[in-house]
């Protein structure tokens, strides 16, 4: 028995991590794949793992850098009798070549060294697979990063577009890092069905308010993961990057001087109705107490490790200017 069917055996089902190239695909030899990251993810019979991949499997789909999400499959699209284009080096016949920007002849091969401007193409019979997992996907944007991936995962190589990971402990990482799974049951609701051929685009998407303001919230989102700093794990499409000194002021973004809050807890931060002690305990306005959800925050300990890189004069800073109005 292999390690992979070992852990699915012990945890009741597999984890895989899906590899999504695009743009920074390197090998030519094949061309690609349809995929809607936050929907589904398209492969095919030429693939590692293609037959292990089930309804009700762990997923993370990540590109070469980082983790963008994770889900359940939810349904597996199975069409035979496709035909695909596979390009080769035409000296030793490998498709693990790589486009050249500056030189000539236009192609290189890895494994021999070759160069040419032409491959070899071929068209081969394959049958493709679309693993659904829309309705369980919760972004990631990154709170996990290739290093931490690696140790998640029961494969060493590098190569592989679906990889074997261990499920319990990325579940695991994955709650650490503020991400709340709906539950399981999800998953399996095989008799739905799914469109071969989904619309193009993201469904989801980060807008930067600000130059500079995405590259912020990615950075709070590396050192703390999807979670609010005063509530505790939230969506990732209410979470803000939030400045214990104003933008407007400073016009600089400092990890040092930032927190993750939610879209509500924010507006309250910067209208000067919420604050934090320099001991980082939640403090609210009189005025928001008979609001009874936000009442409850009042005395709240800050949901941020031990190790946070909070600079604690700042802190005392927006804590003495806030309360100052109350």
């Amino acid at each position: 028995m292999s390690e992979v069917d070992r852990v699915a055996k012990a945890t009741g089902g597999r984890a895989w991590s899906f590899l999504i190239v695009g743009e920074e695909r390197q090998f030519q030899g094949n061309a690609g794949y349809e995929d809607v990251v936050e929907e589904s993810y398209s492969y095919d019979s030429t693939v590692g793992n293609y037959r292990r991949v089930a309804v009700g499997d762990l997923v993370v789909v990540r590109n070469s850098r980082e983790a963008l999400g994770v889900g359940y499959i939810e349904a597996l699209d199975v069409v035979p009798d496709q035909l695909k284009l596979r390009s080769r080096c035409p000296r030793c016949g490998n498709t693990g070549f790589k486009e050249r920007v500056t030189e000539l002849p236009r192609y290189r091969c890895s494994p021999c060294g070759t160069a040419f401007d032409s491959p070899k193409v071929e068209t081969i019979p394959v049958t493709t697979y679309r693993a659904h997992y829309g309705g369980t996907w919760q972004p990631l944007e990154g709170c996990l990063k290739k290093t931490q991936l690696t140790e998640l995962s029961l494969s060493r190589s590098d190569q592989q577009s679906i990889k074997a990971m261990d499920r319990e402990r990325t579940l695991r990482a994955v709650a650490d890092r503020g991400v709340r799974l709906p539950r399981q049951e999800r998953a399996w609701i095989a008799a739905r069905q799914q469109p071969l051929e989904l619309p193009g685009g993201r469904r989801r998407t980060t807008a930067a308010a600000r130059r500079g303001q995405d590259a912020f919230r990615k950075a709070l989102v590396a050192r703390y993961g999807l979670i609010c700093a005063v509530t505790g794990s939230a969506p990732a499409e209410v979470l803000e990057a939030a400045h214990l000194r104003p933008f407007a002021t400073t016009e600089r973004h400092r990890v040092e001087e930032g927190l993750l809050l939610r879209a509500d807890v924010h507006r309250l931060f910067d209208s000067g109705l919420l604050t934090i002690t320099p001991e980082l305990v939640v403090r609210v306005a009189p005025s928001l107490l008979g609001y009874g959800a936000y009442s409850a925050l009042e005395g709240g300990l800050l949901c941020v490790p031990k190790n946070h890189a909070l600079d604690l004069n700042v802190v005392k800073e927006h804590y003495a200017m806030t309360t100052a109005t109350w």
